[in-house]
């Protein structure tokens, strides 16, 4: 039986960001925003799970500024793994808790473009490994969706 846990969820000030190195910034209000949040919520249960909205790291400029599709994905999409998918699964670490995310991201297959991926951080503070196991998804339709699971620097289709 899983224990009862809290479950948060966030809504961030975010800074719509016109390059990648921007979303630094929403990163680091975003680890402060989880560790008091992770303090005033954990009085009677922990929390173990903690909800990001969409647009938490990289805003809407894409669409508000009307950006370039392949443009935005050369200069702000992020690629997963990378820095701040690793800044993520740090604070599902720090904090032992399931950290739910979405970001525009590049795909290897496709050159010039980005997708909307939903993140899943899994905590391995428990482990011996360093890494943070994550899924992530994206949908091309309703009927056709795609998972790839990524552990330890090995990449797999689940």
């Amino acid at each position: 039986m899983i224990k009862p846990y809290t479950a948060v969820g966030l809504v961030p000030t975010v800074r719509g960001i016109r390059r990648r190195a921007d979303i630094a910034v929403n990163l680091e209000h975003i680890a402060h925003m989880v560790k008091a949040a992770a303090w005033l919520s954990s009085l009677d249960l922990p929390v173990r799970l903690i909800a990001l909205p969409e647009g938490a790291l990289q805003g809407f400029n894409d669409e508000i500024l009307d950006l370039d599709h392949a443009e935005f994905a050369r200069e702000c999409a992020i690629d997963i793994p990378g820095p701040e998918t690793a800044a993520l699964g740090a604070i599902a670490r720090e904090y032992d808790t399931f950290v739910i995310a979405q970001a525009k991201a590049r795909h290897p297959d496709w050159k010039g473009r980005f997708l909307t991926w939903d993140l899943f951080l899994i905590p391995r503070a428990r482990s011996s490994s360093s890494t943070t196991s994550y899924r992530r998804s994206f949908r091309l339709s309703i009927r056709c969706v795609r998972t790839t699971s990524l552990t330890g620097g090995r990449r797999s289709t689940a």
